[in-house]
């Protein structure tokens, strides 16, 4: 039996911040440890402040929020401001997002994405210094703050909010190891990927800083069914991801479905991760009890922290939340 991981639920990417709060209390109420927020369609920030008024033992975290669209100091103020609501239990959890998505949906450039976020998240702990005692600024390579705290006044906190990073390759997850408290790992993952890539950077990165490697948390995706899986997948079959692919011998896939994608032919594009990729990742077929427990058995032995969620991508608003009530009845039953 591997070790018991604590486990937590990431809310449906469209829910409101009304729906946030209703699903957050019923995923406390099933006995689940934490309750991450999206960021591809609401503000996460007003969603975890959603969840915060209906819960009062869960942490609340972003799993994850898009950094380089916000400025280092607007991030460490929601994040501030969440922690002290909340007395503690929000995580902050930040993410580069891949280039050309960054542009097409925040029209934001930024070069260097493992370097920028070092910086990025060293601002974003300047500012929470500032806030404590209420002076200071950064100054950094990418990121010059002068006055974050432009109402002067020391706040106190007891500890800042932790930061978890996201990383797909293993450059950022060395500046996760160096700079961040958690990984934010990827569903696009395979164990061998996570054992033999993305562990040995995030080791070799806190080794660099003279410090623990840090916990990882990793979110798992459980699909309704193959075809609901093969659709939200489509979103990450991208050249930022398909290193995970190269390392199974799955290269020549990766070509076929992006050159699918460009075509048009989206049916053919599902059909070839379907065959080739779902299995591998880290994906769940069904919500019911049986299944979640395998998934968790197989999945525990690499990450501290485990987050299920449910499709997305090519998924309505109602399914969304439809399936996300079978996940915590299927997880209720497993408490």
């Amino acid at each position: 039996m591997a070790e018991k991981r604590a486990v937590g639920v990431t809310l449906p990417g469209a829910s409101s911040p009304a729906q946030a709060a209703a699903l957050g209390a019923r995923a406390e109420a099933a006995g689940c440890d934490a309750v991450w927020v999206l960021d591809v369609r609401r503000d996460p920030y007003l969603l975890s402040a959603a969840v915060a008024g209906s819960t009062s033992r869960v942490a609340i975290g972003t799993n994850v929020a898009v950094a380089f669209a916000r400025s280092p100091t607007v991030t460490a103020a929601a994040a501030w401001d969440l922690a002290l609501w909340t007395g503690g239990r929000f995580v902050l959890g930040l993410g580069s997002q891949v280039g050309p998505t960054l542009k097409a949906r925040f029209g934001v450039i930024a070069d260097r994405p493992a370097a920028r976020m070092r910086d990025y998240v060293t601002a974003v702990r300047a500012c929470f210094q500032s806030f404590r005692q209420g002076y200071g600024g950064y100054e950094g390579e990418f990121y010059s703050i002068r006055r974050p705290a432009f109402q002067p006044g020391a706040e106190a906190l007891d500890h800042d909010p932790p930061i978890y990073v996201a990383a797909v390759n293993p450059l950022m997850a060395q500046v996760v190891g160096e700079v961040g408290d958690g990984l934010a790992a990827h569903t696009f993952i395979t164990e061998d990927y996570m054992r033999e890539v993305l562990l040995p950077a995030l080791q070799s990165g806190a080794a660099r800083a003279d410090k623990s490697r840090p916990p990882v948390l990793l979110q798992m995706l459980v699909a309704p069914s193959r075809e609901a899986a093969s659709a939200q997948m489509l979103a990450y079959v991208v050249p930022g991801y398909r290193r995970v692919l190269d390392h199974a011998g799955l290269g020549e896939i990766a070509d076929r479905v992006m050159e699918a994608m460009r075509e048009g032919r989206r049916a053919e594009a599902r059909q070839l991760i379907d065959q080739h990729l779902l299995d591998r990742l880290a994906i769940v077929f069904g919500a019911d009890p049986e299944s979640l427990g395998a998934a968790l058995e197989r999945w525990s032995p690499h990450a501290e922290r485990l987050s299920l969620s449910v499709p997305w991508f090519g998924t309505d608003q109602t399914e969304q939340a439809a399936h996300f009530e079978r996940v915590l009845q299927g997880l209720a039953k497993l408490h």
